[in-house]
């Protein structure tokens, strides 16, 4: 059997230009590809050109431009495995240009589309476990844990509402919070973790990167050394800062909630 007639999988990442940033999702795709060897395997990225070129991306071509190649070259049937971590804005964009490019294909590609790593009720338990899961082994008792994600739409900022309240019950001195959509805007969400913590006695905080790749957000935006860095508004107020700059890819216990979104994709083609 040819990886043409057996079909292909595209993992569909926003990726980041960050150095190094691109290598959790090269490790996550060449375990996707021993657990599938017939099939074959496509990374691509969800942003455009504006971003910058496929170089910048560890080589990541664009969504549709990935599926026009497998079209070309005899391909059928193809997952594309978002590595979103909610259906928010990227997401739906992702869904609108598969829609666009499936209709002008003709019918030549029978194609399913994996969901976000938070999708559904299940999702928030099954991410809440895995953050716990992968609890950073040196945190002792009475340090907090702040994870950052990226501010998202609806629906997407629900799921993100949905974690934040599972992760407060399984975990006293764990908050989540957002950046804000618009660069440059301020960040209500630092301020109140700070106050909560303080409130708490916490006198250290380790910090996690909510996003699939540990990239300029994770880098900068919560780790960096700038007063505006989540790490700058806390240590600012006395509480030390500990960040432990992992994507979510890079985890085990998330990565398996993306691959089990991929089962389900490669079950609906048959």
């Amino acid at each position: 059997m040819t990886a043409a007639t057996a079909g292909a999988i595209v993992l569909a990442a926003h990726g980041s230009s960050h150095p190094g940033a691109m290598a959790g999702l090269a490790a996550f795709r060449e375990s996707v590809q021993a657990a599938y060897p017939d099939l074959r395997l496509e990374l691509a990225r969800t942003v455009g050109r504006k971003h910058g070129s496929a170089a910048a991306f560890g080589g990541a071509r664009r969504v549709v431009d990935v599926l026009a190649g497998l079209a070309a070259s005899g391909v059928r049937r193809v997952a594309v495995q978002s590595l979103h971590v909610v259906p928010g804005e990227e997401y739906h964009c992702l869904l609108a240009g598969l829609g666009r490019f499936l209709e002008a294909d003709g019918g030549t590609l029978s194609v399913s589309v994996g969901a976000p790593l938070l999708a559904s009720l299940a999702d928030v338990e099954a991410v809440a476990g895995a953050v716990i899961e992968s609890l950073p082994a040196g945190r002792a008792p009475g340090e907090g844990l702040v994870l950052m994600g990226h501010g998202a739409p609806p629906p997407g900022a629900g799921f993100y509402e949905a974690l934040r309240e599972r992760l407060s019950r399984l975990d006293p001195l764990a908050r989540f919070g957002a950046m804000p959509r618009e660069r440059g805007a301020p960040c209500p969400d630092i301020l109140g973790i700070r106050d909560e913590l303080l409130a708490a006695g916490v006198a250290t905080a380790w910090l996690l990167p909510f996003f699939t790749v540990a990239g300029a957000h994770a880098c900068c935006d919560l780790a960096g050394d700038k007063a505006t860095s989540w790490r700058g508004i806390l240590e600012a107020s006395g509480i030390r800062c500990r960040p432990c700059l992992a994507g979510l890819i890079e985890r085990e216990p998330f990565a398996a909630v993306w691959r089990g979104h991929l089962r389900k994709a490669l079950a609906l083609l048959g």
